[in-house]
Formats: structure tokens, C-alpha cells, sequence
């Protein structure tokens, strides 16, 4: 008798540990399906993020091409921002609300008071350019204050 009850011992802890592992495997699921929700959230804010640093830079860049080249270039923004040698395509949670095409002049004005506004899930971010100067000031609208 006191054998059988050694052998049937193992199988009950056997049993125990599969048990557990499952409950494990379901908490861990569980928990991960519950958290990727706000790591996607804060990944994309970081991207939205990346893409108005990247923005800028190429704003800058044309800037500082068409004065030292002394010509005209073009900044386009529609799906994609680009000035003919450098290319941003926007993130899936931005979109350009209407195709802008800003012209800097050979001394790196731009002619226009233009505004390129972007939108996102959360905010409205407007560039709002100056005459001449080239320069911009960005400006972000929080959608519930938003007409």
C-alpha cells in the first residue's frame, strides 16, 4: 500500500505543476493584452514625436540649401514631405490636411503665409510661417477646444 501511494504522488504533483503553468500561461496573456494597448499608444505618440522633430529639420534644411545653392527650392507637403532630396512620409496617426507646396526664395525666405496644419488623434499642430523670413512658429490645439 505504501508503495502505491509513492507512485500515484508524483502524478498528483505532476498534474499540480501542469496546472500551474497554465494559470501562469493565462495571467501572462492576460496581462499582456491588457498592457498593449497603452505601449501602442505611447509608441505612436513617440513616432508623432519623431516625425514634427524630423519635420522641422527638413523645413531647416531647405532653408539653408536654397540660401547656400542661391535658388528657388520647393518644401511639398501632402502624403509625404519632401524638398527633392530628402523624403518624410508622415505616420499612420498623422495626416497634412490639405497639400502645401512652400517656396524658399534664393536668400531662404519664403514668399507665402501659408499654414501647414497636421492632424492627429488628440491635437490639431499648426506651422504657421512667417513672410520673408523663413521662420515658423508651431502651435498645438488640443481637439476638444477645436471648433
Amino acid at each position: 500500500m505504501h508503495k502505491i501511494l509513492k507512485k500515484r504522488l508524483p502524478w498528483q504533483i505532476k498534474a499540480f505543476t501542469l496546472l500551474e503553468s497554465l494559470v501562469t500561461l493565462f495571467v501572462l496573456s492576460f496581462l499582456t493584452l491588457l498592457l498593449s494597448g497603452a505601449v501602442e499608444k505611447t509608441f505612436d505618440s513617440v513616432k508623432e514625436t519623431l516625425f514634427w522633430l524630423q519635420f522641422e529639420q527638413i523645413y531647416r534644411d531647405t532653408q539653408k540649401l536654397s540660401a547656400t545653392r542661391q535658388s528657388q527650392m520647393t518644401l511639398d507637403v501632402t502624403s509625404t514631405v519632401t524638398n527633392g532630396y530628402t523624403s518624410l512620409a508622415l505616420p499612420e496617426t498623422v495626416t497634412a490636411l490639405e497639400p502645401k507646396h512652400i517656396v524658399f526664395d534664393s536668400a531662404g525666405g519664403n514668399s507665402s503665409l501659408a499654414k501647414i496644419q497636421f492632424q492627429t488623434a488628440d491635437k490639431l499642430v499648426t506651422y504657421q510661417l512667417y513672410l520673408g523670413s523663413g521662420n515658423y512658429k508651431k502651435s498645438e490645439t488640443s481637439r476638444l477646444h477645436s471648433p
